[in-house]
């Protein structure tokens, strides 16, 4: 018994020396909300000052140096609906936020019902402006040239990550009609069995959903559908304080508060195969006192 107590602690001590890390930033739901402003909802008295995303940016570089620094693996997500709206929803701007996004290097986003409302010629501009992959595996824009990419999928130290992307089903719900015309948007438990089997099939050995479809139904696609590691949320204003983990298929929900509130933090630790071993999460709220302003990228937005 001794023996095999003694093996198994060799065992484990060997996959903990040979693991990997893998640090990845998630914002969502930015809406246009990039300047500093006072967060009463902390303290209505003496609210402390949020930075917006030039405290953003100084995170991401710190974060970014400091995985760097360690060997870490280093990704940055969007959920979507960050795009500059007019009031009456005819139009929207893809122009500062592909400054920032480009800037700042981030390496996917989510397409959201904002980027969509507006219609495929305004997505069209994104498509030309961005450097991140766009994607949405369940969102068809008919008769168009360009498509969102189902699913993109980055190799790091011979580690494949999937990433999938979906907009909620209900998109359309929001749209005028002469705009909803244009799209076709799929089920989101059923594309996600889809866009999942095929990320197997590529030997992924992490698979990540990047959403705009709400906790709830975050909940019941991870759930559902066997093989999702990871699901960043966003689309409601409503955030979680910590991960969570769902009890069925042991999938890791993230969903940041809206706004540049906050940025999710999550560090997964892998074994040289890529499996996830072991996992730290936490929420980041944006202070200025601790994130000083990016000054370039004051320039670059002004």
């Amino acid at each position: 018994m001794k023996k095999i107590f003694y093996f198994l602690l060799i065992f484990l001590s060997f996959i903990l020396t040979f693991s990997k890390e893998i640090v990845i930033l998630h914002t969502n739901d930015i809406r246009n909300v990039l300047e500093r402003r006072e967060a009463t909802f902390i303290n209505p008295n003496f609210p402390p000052v949020l930075g917006g995303i030039y405290s953003l940016s100084t995170a991401v570089k710190y974060e970014r140096e400091l995985a760097e620094k360690r060997g870490q693996i280093f990704l940055l997500f969007d959920s979507g609906n960050f795009v500059y709206k007019s009031v009456d929803l005819d139009s929207v701007d893809f122009v500062k936020p592909s400054l920032y996004f480009n800037y700042i290097g981030y390496d996917v986003v989510n397409i959201g019902v904002d980027e969509i409302i507006a219609g495929p010629k305004f997505l069209k501009e994104g498509y030309n402006l961005f450097k991140p992959k766009m994607i949405s595996s369940n969102l068809t824009i008919l008769d168009s040239d360009i498509q969102p990419q189902k699913y993109v999928i980055i190799e790091k130290e011979g580690i494949k990550i999937g990433i999938f992307g979906l907009v909620t089903e209900y998109a359309i719900l929001n749209m005028d009609e002469e705009v909803a015309k244009n799209y076709i948007i799929e089920k989101e438990i059923e594309k996600t069995k889809e866009v999942v089997d095929v990320l197997k099939k590529n030997r992924c050995s992490i698979i990540i959903g990047i959403t705009s479809v709400g906790l709830e139904h975050d909940r019941v696609i991870a759930e559902n559908v066997e093989g999702i590691d990871i699901i960043f949320g966003g689309f409601e204003g409503v955030g979680l304080r910590n991960a969570i983990e769902t009890p069925l298929n042991h999938t890791i929900i993230m969903k940041g508060y809206g706004e540049l509130s906050s940025f999710d933090k999550l560090i997964l630790k892998v074994d040289d195969f890529g499996r996830i071993i072991d996992y730290e999460s936490e929420v980041v709220t944006l202070f200025e006192e601790r994130y000083p302003s990016d000054l370039e990228l004051e320039k670059i937005l002004k």
